[in-house]
């Protein structure tokens, strides 16, 4: 019986209608009141036609599941039932009223209810219409119409039996609501019998009861409150959950009440919570505690929600205050929660009321009593916690999980609350790695409500467990690579802050982050004992450069990032005299640019910033020991030379470092590198702009990948050397011509081949280049011969024999003997290691030409995102059609369908920004002259127009077409803008190409040319339509 119990509300308190299916929703959600006409006549003593009809269809809004209908029905049916006769007041309340609280359909109980407590109000309550208008209407008589048509009666089905107690129990209620049963004294103790009767019949019911009682408390009175105490006590439901309640509520309500001997006088009491624990623990008879009772009491089964007195214990903690309540709910929780729900013997459903209670408690005191939470987290609690929440296969780990996100819920709603919550979790009852333990992002998640008020003692928190090792130095080792991942989600999730910090005052959590993984990266801790190892300092670095990468969203940020790095003292890396000297010009160089960057206006601003972000990167660079991390410093030097003096190829050479900088795997300098990008598109020169699209047409193969990624500092030394020989105006020419970074990328030579001289003729270079793949076959050739002679001297070694073209350098031998079955064994295990060997080297040169394709791919996906971002900025600039012909190279030869697809979107996001670039330049210049003030060269833009058509003719695929058309409407768009009149030259070379196409000398896609004439239509339909305003304006 237990299991099938009806339901109960939300917070455990009230019994509710059990939920039905409807076919159609509510038409008003249920939250308004349905206007319905409904005849509020008085209801007549005999049952006509249309009253019975008239009664029906009432009766039935009264049970629909709308709560406006109910409200609609119930103001009809009190209005015509207390207009009526007495005889038609009694037949509703026999044949409908009650009878119809047995009743299950949709909301029929509540419906009934509310009918039933307004007319039992207004029959017995101040009005008094039994005495007046209804004389034979007395309260025991209503009252035994309620018992006679809720009692089950003969061998009925246990869902029916159950439907008329818990119709008994809404009856009651009714009379309870009313107001009415404090009237006369014996109107109580009838309907209190009638409540206790059905609590020990029903041990399913018992809660239900036990709370109709407790919402009866407040308007007996005390002496009527000490009588039901003390009947309580007498039949034995006074140390039981709902006995627990009453007691509590009737203490609050009335302090100096008079509470029976027995069980006891306040059951929060410390003398008696022992026995309070085993009376909520349910498990009262199984306890061997020395007050538990001779007879068990009944228990109900399981039930997933929270009995009523759990929220009558949180409201009386909730109502206190002071260090005694604090007290007390201490010794509360570890007695009954703690040693009780989540003892070593406590099973699983009692664990699970466990965490709801907790879950109940936790939201109830921290939006009060912030103080009192810390006092939740004891020590059962937080190991069962853990454990339930490690794995998915754990009985109550969704339980768990519940809790913690609970937790979670908490400190959203109060920041503040982080502290106190990071101490438990992490402290003497929790576990300093908890995420790990508990397989969650529990303190991941609570570091982003960290505020510039509390970060510094968030900080200290995670930090102080790890300062001190003990004895456990692997354990030790362990938690600090854990904190070093708690300050990088510090720095992460930080929301953030209107205000800079200043160099001494760190106001910024972000910047607080990134500051303390720097230190502990670089810098020797002396608190740390012992100090930080390496692989600890590993750690740091590695995250430092993830957080960077994260953290770098606002301009703002580069700002604080240049400050973290000039804050960083390098103790903790040795580095020569050389390159401590180039890393004191580089601070020095920042705080230059940072100065620098507050006296310019905002473009002189960005550029100062990019600068001094780059240098703050490079730095971290040199810490860690990266070969060109000096020479870059060295460059950048140069270049900020240059721009001071205005000096060109300065952007060419920030193109060449960022260029080097992108190529690394890491997120952090990708991230940068765009950052310092966006700040100088509109300084890109048309060299540097050719310089950063020349990667797109390298092979995706190891040529491609040794001419980006080759190391040729030989060559870099010879062109020093050259340079210094040479005269100064030759190394200005030299300087502006070729790369001077001192790095591991170089981009002048994509095919591999040697740097050319100045003063070599194209045909020389033509020549070179169909030399070049002869002698890639050549290379080929060389290395297949190679390795098929070292297979032959290694069979020969073993064999101890020889090819015959090596007969005269072979030793004669005299031994003709058979070799032995030992002998032929050893032979052929040699045989195996020789071919195991040579198979092995054959993976090992397969998987680099594997990786260095997907290297390649890799830094043209580095090398398009950064002409993204040119485009989004620089759209209106004839200068970014240059990227167009790159583009298509990459759709038309990629192996790559990810990198096509980027290839193909950041064309067509180009054509979207030139036009929002256009409109905006002609919104901002209201006199017509001005706008023709971006000129382009409209002979160079057709030339473009026509190199565009001749490489859509290469390839047929679907997707190059489609990329190869976008590019060619841009290109014509932006020829109609600068100029209407240039749309006969368009049409001229897409005449052309149809014309080639119709001839058989090109082959294209169709839709090439059903794109231009949907242009040109489109085109044609805005002409019309001007021309149409314009007229009509002349008219008017």
């Amino acid at each position: 019986m237990g299991s099938k119990r009806k339901k109960t509300s939300a917070n455990g308190n009230q019994p509710v209608q059990k939920r039905v299916k409807t076919d159609h929703p509510p038409p008003n959600g249920g939250n308004e009141e349905t206007h319905l006409e409904l005849d509020k006549s008085p209801f007549p003593e005999s049952l006509a036609s249309e009253t019975r009809k008239r009664e029906a269809r009432i009766y039935e809004l009264l049970g629909s599941a709308d709560g406006g209908e109910r409200i609609a029905a119930a103001d009809a049916l009190i209005t015509g039932l207390l207009a009526s006769p007495e005889a038609a007041l009694v037949r509703h309340l026999e044949s409908r009223l009650f009878r119809g609280l047995a009743s299950s359909r949709n909301a029929s109980r509540l419906g009934f209810s509310l009918v039933l407590a307004e007319i039992l109000g207004q029959l017995f309550g101040r009005t008094n219409l039994a005495k007046s208008k209804y004389p034979g209407l007395t309260f025991d008589r209503v009252l035994n119409i309620l018992i006679d048509k809720t009692t089950p009666s003969g061998h009925i089905p246990g869902q029916e039996e159950r439907d008329c107690y818990f119709g008994r129990l809404f009856g009651l209620q009714c009379f309870a609501e009313s107001k009415i049963l404090f009237d006369e004294d014996s109107r109580w103790t009838k309907a209190l019998d009638l409540l206790l009767d059905m609590a020990d019949k029903k041990i399913w019911m018992r809660s239900h009861c036990g709370w109709v009682i407790v919402e009866a408390l407040h308007r007996m009175g005390q002496n009527r409150a000490e009588e039901t105490l003390k009947k309580l006590s007498d039949i034995g439901l006074g140390k039981t959950a709902e006995g627990v309640g009453i007691w509590i509520r009737a203490r609050n309500c009335y302090p100096k009440l008079k509470t029976p001997a027995k069980p006891w006088h306040d059951p929060l009491n410390p003398s008696v919570l022992p026995e309070v624990a085993r009376v909520l623990k349910d498990n009262v008879a199984q306890d061997n505690g020395e007050g538990a009772p001779a007879t068990r009491a009944k228990q109900g089964g399981w039930n997933a929600q929270l009995h009523f007195i759990w929220d009558l214990i949180l409201a009386t903690f909730v109502e206190k205050d002071g260090k005694q309540n604090k007290d007390q709910l201490k010794l509360f929780w570890t007695t009954v929660i703690d040693d009780g729900l989540f003892s070593k013997n406590a099973s699983d459903a009692q664990k699970f009321r466990g965490f709801l209670i907790f879950q109940k408690f936790l939201e109830g005191l921290a939006a009060e009593h912030a103080d009192l939470v810390r006092e939740l987290f004891t020590r059962n609690l937080m190991k069962c916690l853990m454990n339930q929440a490690a794995k998915e296969d754990r009985y109550l780990h969704r339980a768990a999980l519940k809790s913690l996100q609970s937790i979670e819920k908490a400190v959203q709603a109060a920041p503040e609350f982080l502290l106190p919550v990071l101490k438990e979790l992490l402290g003497k009852h929790g576990a300093y790695d908890f995420d790990q333990r508990t397989n969650s992002k529990t303190i991941e998640n609570l570091l982003q409500w960290a505020t510039p008020a509390n970060a510094w003692d968030v900080l200290k928190l995670l930090r102080d467990p790890i300062v001190i090792a003990n004895d456990n130095a692997a354990e030790i080792e362990k938690f600090r690579q854990v904190y070093a991942g708690y300050v990088s989600k510090l720095a992460i999730q930080a929301k953030p802050t209107p205000e800079a910090s200043s160099d001494n005052d760190v106001t910024n959590v972000a910047e607080l982050g990134v500051r303390e993984l720097a230190a502990c990266a670089y810098s020797v801790q002396p608190q740390f004992q012992p100090n930080l190892s390496e692989k600890s300092r590993e750690v740091f670095r590695r995250l430092l450069a993830s957080t960077i990468g994260k953290v770098m969203r606002r301009r703002d940020d580069a700002e604080y990032l240049c400050h973290a790095v000039v804050s960083v003292e390098p103790t903790a890396v040795n580095m020569s005299g050389e390159i401590q000297t180039e890393q004191s010009n580089a601070l020095r160089a920042i705080q230059k640019l940072l100065k620098a960057s507050k006296k310019l206006g905002s473009k002189g601003e960005g550029a100062s910033l990019g600068l001094a972000l780059l240098y703050a990167i490079t730095i971290l660079q040199l810490y860690d020991g990266a070969p060109d991390a000096v020479s870059i410093l060295q460059d950048l030097q140069r270049c900020s030379e240059k721009m001071k003096s205005k000096e060109g190829g300065s952007s060419e050479l920030l193109v060449e470092i960022l260029l080097t900088l992108v190529s690394r795997p890491s997120s952090m300098m990708r991230q940068i590198s765009e950052q310092v990008l966006e700040a100088f598109t509109s300084q890109v020169s048309p060299e540097a702009l050719e310089l950063l699209t020349e990667p797109l047409f390298a092979e995706e193969n190891e040529k491609g990948y040794q001419a980006l990624f080759e190391n040729l500092e030989d060559e870099d030394v010879e062109m020093d050397d050259a340079e210094e020989s040479g005269s100064e105006e030759d190394g200005d020419a030299d300087s502006d011509e070729v790369s001077e970074i001192g790095s591991d990328v170089e981009f002048l030579t994509l095919n591999g081949a040697e740097v050319a001289s100045d003063n070599e003729d194209g045909d020389e270079d033509d020549e070179s280049e169909d030399g070049n793949e002869d002698d890639g076959d050549n290379e080929k050739a060389d290395a297949d011969a190679q390795e098929l002679a070292e297979l032959d001297d290694a069979l020969a070694k073993v064999l101890g024999s020889h090819r015959l073209d090596k007969d005269k350098d072979a030793e004669s031998s005299d031994n003709d003997s058979d070799m032995t079955d030992s002998e032929m064994m050893a032979l052929d295990d040699k045989l195996v290691e020789v071919f195991k060997q040579r198979a092995k080297t054959a993976g090992s040169k397969k998987k680099d030409k594997k990786d260095a394709k997907e290297s390649v791919i890799m830094f043209k996906h580095r090398v398009i995102d950064l002409l993204a971002l040119y485009i989004k900025h620089e759209a209106a600039n004839p200068l970014a059609f240059n990227i167009l012909l790159p583009l298509l190279e990459v759709v038309r030869t990629t192996t790559s369908k990810p990198l096509s697809n980027k290839a193909v979107v950041t064309i067509e996001n180009f054509s979207k920004a030139f036009k929002k670039a256009r409109a905006t330049h002609i919104a901002d210049n209201d006199d017509k002259s001005d706008e023709s003030e971006i000129k382009i060269d409209a002979k160079e833009r057709l030339l473009l127009m026509q190199e565009i058509h001749a490489q859509a003719a290469r390839d047929m695929s679907h997707a190059f077409g489609r990329a190869a058309s976008a590019a060619s409407l841009l290109v014509a768009s932006s020829l109609f803008a600068d100029d209407k009149e240039n749309i006969d030259r368009i049409n001229a070379v897409y005449a052309q190409t149809f014309a080639e196409c119709q001839k058989g000398k090109t082959k294209m896609q169709g839709f090439f040319f059903s794109d231009w004439v949907n242009w040109g239509m489109g085109h044609a339909a805005n002409a019309q339509k001007q021309l149409r305003e314009e007229g009509e304006k002349a008219d008017a």
